[in-house]
């Protein structure tokens, strides 16, 4: 069995330069507090956020499901492990036991991660994989990595959203925000957010 190294989540940071992801920064615990990126989709993205906010969305999502599926078949999520990296893309396993009996299943790394964080589960990595893409961070970038983390922890639930505020965010976080109502099925706040979308069109 390889070395593995024990990860928290530091950070996510939307994507400019492409449109619905996010890099979820990743952190060793102990040693050297290396620290990564893997890219993610956006609905990934607002699935941990979410959790990480302890925030109840209206409607269970499809992570929220999996849970509690695992949960009535008497099973529990052991660890999460990102094994493998081909072509730049990280391969993961989802560790369960169930019946003590251990099922080792093969997903991809956001919905593994996003599995991890609703059932407490730890998150490593083999130290292979980790040797070849941590960065060290210093004083300046950990400081970042907590701006990161804030942003994570910043994500307004949409029931938050009225009239006034929605004026207040930039057009970029409104098609965000825009998004995110129509996964969630809020046509109520997204035709609030699309109004205010076209406003700004017309105008500015």
């Amino acid at each position: 069995m390889p070395d593995e190294i024990k990860l928290h989540i530091s950070g996510m940071i939307y994507n400019q330069s492409m449109g619905g992801t996010y890099s979820l920064v990743l952190t060793e615990d102990n040693g050297q507090k290396r620290r990564f990126s893997v890219l993610i989709g956006e609905s990934e993205a607002q699935s941990i956020a979410l959790k990480l906010n302890n925030t109840t969305p209206p409607r269970p999502l499809s992570h929220d499901l999996m849970n509690s599926i695992i949960r009535e078949l008497n099973s529990k999520v052991v660890k999460v492990l990102i094994y493998e990296m081909k072509n730049e893309i990280f391969h993961s396993e989802i560790y369960l036991v169930h019946d003590s009996k251990p099922i080792i299943i093969d997903a991809r790394t956001s919905d593994a991660i996003a599995l991890a964080v609703r059932s407490n589960a730890p998150i490593y990595i083999t130290a292979e994989i980790l040797n070849k893409v941590g960065t060290v961070i210093d004083v300046e970038e950990m400081v970042e990595s907590m701006q990161q983390r804030k942003e994570v922890e910043k994500l307004t639930p949409l029931s938050e959203l009225t009239l006034e505020t929605i004026s207040t965010y930039k057009t970029e976080q409104l098609e965000e925000f825009l998004s995110r109502a129509i996964e969630e099925e809020n046509y109520e706040i997204a035709a609030l957010i699309r109004d205010e979308i076209e406003l700004r069109e017309r105008f500015f």
